[in-house]
Formats: C-alpha cells, structure tokens, sequence
C-alpha cells in the first residue's frame, strides 16, 4: 500500500486508493491543478490507510479480536484512549475486517486466521515489510541514491518482515499444490526435498518443513545479512536437522535431481544470470518435480503497471513479465508451463520438469 503512494510522490504510484479514470485501464490526462490535488488526496488515503492497519496490528488489536469484546474492554486491554481505540476499530470496520454485535465488535471471519499469535504476526509483516521498505526507497530517492543494484537490504526490520511475509505466502500455497499433478504425493515421501533460492530469512522454506513433516530443504542465500538471520530462524524453529542453508548462488548449483519442488523468486534476480538459474534448476529437479516462480512485473498501462515495473527495477531483476518467463522456462525443457489462476500483485508460473526428461 504505501509502495503506491511512495512511488506516486517519487514519479510512479500503484492500486491501493490511486484510481484514475480511463477506458481499459488507461489513465485519462490530468488537465487542471485540482486534478493533482485530487491524487495528492489519494496518496495521503494510501499512506494513512496502510500506517492505521499497521497500527492495529502493533498494538495488539487485532489479535484482541478473536473474541467479542467491548469497546470500552479494549481500550483498558490495549492502554489506550477510548476515542483513539474506537477510531482503529473504525479503520478496521471500514475494510470489512470488523463485525458488531450487541455492542461488542470481533474480527470477521476473514481476519479470524490472523488473530492467533502466529497470525497476528503475519498480519504485522504482510504491512511492516512494504512499509520499511517503500521508507527505504523515498530516502535513498531523496538523498540521490538509488540505484539498480537490486535488494540489498542490511536492515533487521526488513529482512525480517520479509521473511515473514514469504511465510504467510507460503502457509496460504500449501492447499493449492494438490492441484499440481504428483507434488502433494511427492512431498509427503520420506526422501521429499525442497529447494528454496534466495532464502533470505528462510520463511518459506520453515513454513514448507512444518506443513509435510518429511520434507529437507536446501536453502540458498549468498547475501551476508540475510542468511544470518535464516540461520538463527532455523535454529529457533528446530529445524537444523532438515534445513540446510547455504551461502551460495544459485547460478554455481550442481545439484543433480535431487528435489521435488523448488521455488524462484526470479524477481530478485539480473538478466545476465537467468538463462544459467533456470538450467541449473532444471537439472536440480527430480524427473517430474516442479518449479513455482514468481512474476512481479506487469505490461500495459496504468499505475498498478507502473509500479510492478518500478519494484522490480529496485529489486534487481529488470523488467521481466510474465511472457518473458515463459519463454525461459520453456526453453530450459520445462513443460508444462503454466501460469497459475489469481490475480493478485504477485503471480506465479508454475513449470514441470518432465518425468522422462534426462539432466542436460
């Protein structure tokens, strides 16, 4: 959310309460002062919106949720004035998060998964991780330092919400990889393997061991920061036995069909590597193992376009889409290749490599 408006009052913008007219998703032309009035408006919207549900989230508010309560019980639960308790509720309400009855407010069924400790901490990153990071950006964009140097966080906040997020991401994928033929049966053998590239706090590949109780992960992550931390997240979650992190990138892999299921975040990564990673992860998979990639990027006009483009410029990985990718895979020896359903920011291809396919 407050990517959008960071990028808008840098020279870009995005979806979330930025809405500009225009017929099949062209912006109309501004022509009056009050016309960027109006966007300033928006912005001020997008960045208080995001900050308040922040904001119920730090305070604890929205793990209070998971039961009916008082308006008044909140407040002295969460130390805080009456007016201000009621107006993050209101915030709330006003997302459709929030349900009253008798008096007494509780979350909807919607936000009940995210009132559990573990909930309530994703919650907090899927907000905290655009936040610092969109902060990041609008300070280096001030101080003439961007650059396209890609995502070299240092910053525990970040790193960490990151790792969070990816978690969440992954915990919501588990019940959808049913739907990719032989995976489900694959990671619940005993020998089942993960490969997780640019791991950073290795959210994804925790969430992952946790949901199939025989899956290893192989979990890469060169960069110093991060990796440390997905060392000490490994350690906390007690699972050094079955992850391995390495500090290695994933164009010098030489694994040979050794896992089931790896995961790309191709986002991340320079043009100039690309060709190498996606044959290194062919040949990395077992014989009808799968690589799910995912695809920030979009083409076409407007500003959630224009956006996608813009992260994906700061994180490294150029302008690559969703048609780009394809091809790559493709080329690699992946098939199927198929884009999977939702329309979200963030999409993902889903690639097979095929059970009678030989190592390159």
């Amino acid at each position: 959310m407050l990517w959008h408006a960071y990028a808008l009052l840098s020279h870009g913008g995005d979806r979330i309460g930025l809405r500009f007219g225009g017929i099949h998703g062209r912006p109309r032309l501004c022509r009056h002062p009050d016309d960027v009035l109006r966007i300033f408006d928006q912005a001020d919207e997008a960045v208080w919106s995001a900050n308040a549900l922040s904001a119920c989230a730090e305070s604890g508010l929205v793990g209070l949720l998971a039961e009916a309560r008082s308006l008044e019980d909140i407040a002295v639960r969460l130390s805080m004035p009456p007016p201000l308790a009621r107006s993050l509720v209101e915030i709330l309400e006003s997302f459709g998060l929030v349900v009253r009855e008798d008096g007494r407010i509780r979350a909807a069924p919607a936000l009940l998964p995210y009132t559990t400790l573990e909930g309530a901490r994703a919650f907090r990153a899927a907000l905290r991780a655009p936040l610092l990071q969109a902060e990041d950006f609008r300070t280096r964009a001030a101080g003439g330092g961007l650059d396209l140097e890609g995502w070299t966080h240092t910053d525990r906040e970040i790193i960490e919400a990151q790792g969070s997020l990816t978690a969440l991401w992954a915990r919501q994928a588990v019940p959808k990889l049913k739907f990719l033929p032989g995976l489900a049966a694959h990671l619940d053998a005993p020998d089942a393997a993960l490969l997780d590239v640019g791991a950073g706090a290795a959210g994804l590949s925790i969430a992952l061991c946790r949901a199939f109780p025989h899956l290893t992960a192989v979990a890469l992550e060169p960069a110093p920061a991060p990796a440390a931390i997905g060392d000490e997240r490994i350690r906390d979650a007690g699972l050094e036995d079955r992850i391995a992190l390495r500090r290695q990138r994933v164009e010098h892999l030489d694994d040979r069909e050794c896992f089931d299921l790896a995961f790309l975040p191709q986002m991340f990564l320079p043009d100039a590597i690309m060709e190498e990673t996606v044959n290194r992860i062919f040949r990395a998979l077992r014989p009808g193992g799968w690589l799910l990639t995912a695809v920030l990027t979009r083409d076409g006009p407007g500003v959630a376009a224009a956006v996608s483009r813009l992260k994906n410029l700061l994180w490294g990985g150029n302008t690559r889409g969703m048609d780009e990718m394809r091809k790559r895979l493709q080329a690699a020896g992946f098939d199927p290749v198929i884009r999977a359903p939702g329309a979200r920011s963030m999409r993902m291809i889903c690639a097979r490599r095929p059970i009678a396919g030989t190592s390159a």
